[in-house]
């Protein structure tokens, strides 16, 4: 029945769906293209790589996921999870988990479509899913395995079954939109702030439904079983907190009591809002080009919200707004750098909102239609032109396989040590491939052998005799014996003195 309904629907709809087509297989080329060597693969991801591969090759359960960079909070496991098939399929490789997260960034195009077109029409759907899949930010973002990636998938998965509960009464929604917002926790706990809107709007349907005996039986019942899945979904952090005195817990209370550096709970006080509203806007509309970021966004807004005084149903332009507004406040009250990656919660919602308002323009009068085109013909171009995908890919991945065999070959089969000095990385991406490849390789920690392999990532100033990097320390005095150079990696043999 469905499958009639997909061929009734692309024969009605020939252009739109040749067009939506396009602009999938457009976001699958950006994304995938070259992706072994556009992926970062530093520290962060060669440890979750030899976690995903233990978790498959040892059955090494996880419990908790990535540590954050603020606050020292662990997320959940989910993302590890989701490695395991790619990293699986693609027997241990890298790449494979890398191409997952361009798949998830596909569909997440693919879906805003869905829900633009479902929203506010089929023209501010298509427009809002081009610029989606040309963003330079979520090409960048969709072609490396890092746990952030995915939750603009989950955010808007979250935010549409809120709507499907609030407008619809579709009460089985609320599950879906629990399970979504576990998974975009999992991500990176700046899902936080899709709190509000599930929160609110979840309020508006009780409010609404609360008279009717037989609908607010349903919503509460759906309600129990939501709330029971995503305590289930969250239970192995509860579980390693549990073993480990509630070491989350205080990292969370900590976060938010001891504000000085963190947040910042009275936003009169603020003066980051237009810096994030201008950061917003020059990443994910103007390709990083800095064109009068503050006056793009508000140009925008001024055309959504006219947009919105001309449909019937205005539900979804008010959602949609109180999402940007909910993220907007919550980054705004945020006291450190916030990086591009933190908008991953919004990142649909800045899309559709560019989106719905440059359709409006194609709605009007003549001249604006060439006002709307013309924006729309700009922002492809800009993004065409400061694609990543035509940049020299930065061959991580190959580069550090690649000393790795080195070292494998110089040690001769024996023991050896090693060593990394970086300014900005740390060593599990090496570990990742001297493990896989057997490697003769000994932690200081464990023994002291005749030979210690250093990798320097900082050129010339590197100078490993004598560094006080542990794994290069714990080694004792030593003296430089050979060197070889792969690209801007130094990698240096050094052994003990002879007495």
């Amino acid at each position: 029945m469905e499958k009639t309904k997909i061929i009734k629907w692309i024969k009605q709809n020939q252009l739109e769906f040749w067009l939506i087509a396009g602009i999938v297989l457009l976001s699958l080329f950006l994304r995938l293209y070259r992706i072994n060597e556009f992926l970062t693969f530093l520290g962060d991801e060669g440890r979750d790589v030899r976690i995903v591969r233990d978790l498959i090759t040892k059955g090494n359960l996880v419990f908790i996921g990535p540590q954050t960079s603020i606050g020292n909070m662990y997320l959940g496991p989910l993302y590890y999870y989701m490695m395991a098939p790619a990293l699986l399929i693609s027997w241990l490789n890298p790449v494979g988990p890398a191409v997952m997260v361009a798949l998830i960034g596909t569909l997440t195009v693919f879906l805003t479509w869905i829900i633009g077109r479902h929203w506010f029409g089929r023209v501010a759907g298509l427009t809002s899913a081009l610029f989606f899949a040309l963003s330079p930010v979520a090409i960048i973002y969709s072609r490396s395995s890092w746990n952030p990636n995915p939750m603009p998938l989950f955010a808007l998965l979250s935010v549409w079954f809120i709507y499907r509960l609030y407008a619809k009464n579709h009460f089985l929604s609320i599950i879906f939109a629990a399970i979504s917002f576990s998974a975009a926790l999992q991500m990176h706990y700046l899902g936080l702030l899709l709190s509000p809107v599930l929160a609110l709007y979840f309020i508006l349907t009780f409010l609404k439904v609360k008279k009717d005996s037989e609908k607010l039986k349903s919503l509460l019942k759906n309600t129990v079983i939501a709330i029971f899945v995503f305590l289930l979904s969250m239970s192995p952090l509860a579980l390693f907190d549990l073993k480990h005195q509630g070491m989350n817990f205080n990292a969370f209370k900590t976060f938010f009591t001891n504000r000085q550096t963190t947040v910042n709970l009275n936003p009169a006080r603020s003066d980051r809002f237009l810096p994030v509203i201008s950061q917003a806007t020059t990443d994910l509309v103007t390709a990083r080009q800095e064109i009068y970021s503050l006056l793009v966004f508000v140009i925008l807004l001024v055309l959504f919200i006219l947009s919105l005084t001309q449909v019937k149903n205005k539900k979804p332009h008010l959602l949609l707004l109180a999402w940007l507004f909910t993220g907007f406040l919550g980054l705004g009250v945020y006291k450190q750098h916030v990086y591009i990656h933190y908008l991953g919660f919004i990142y649909p919602a800045f899309f559709l909102l560019t989106g719905v308002s440059l359709s409006y323009l194609l709605r009007s009068n003549l001249i604006f239609k060439i006002l709307g085109a013309s924006a729309i013909l700009f922002i492809v171009f800009l993004n065409l032109k400061f694609s990543p995908t035509f940049q020299n890919p930065n061959r991580q991945l190959q580069r550090t396989e690649a000393a790795v065999d080195l070292i494998i070959k110089e040690s001769k089969g024996n023991h050896f040590n090693f060593g990394l000095i970086a300014k900005q990385n740390y060593d599990e991406s090496y570990r990742y491939f001297l493990e896989n490849k057997k490697a003769n390789l000994v932690r200081g920690e464990e023994k002291v052998v005749d030979q210690l392999f250093v990798i320097c990532e900082d050129g010339d100033s590197c100078k490993p005799e004598g560094h006080p990097q542990w794994q290069i320390a714990v080694f004792g005095i030593a003296k430089i014996d050979q060197m070889w150079q792969i690209d801007h990696l130094k990698i240096y043999r050094l052994v003990h003195p002879q007495k």
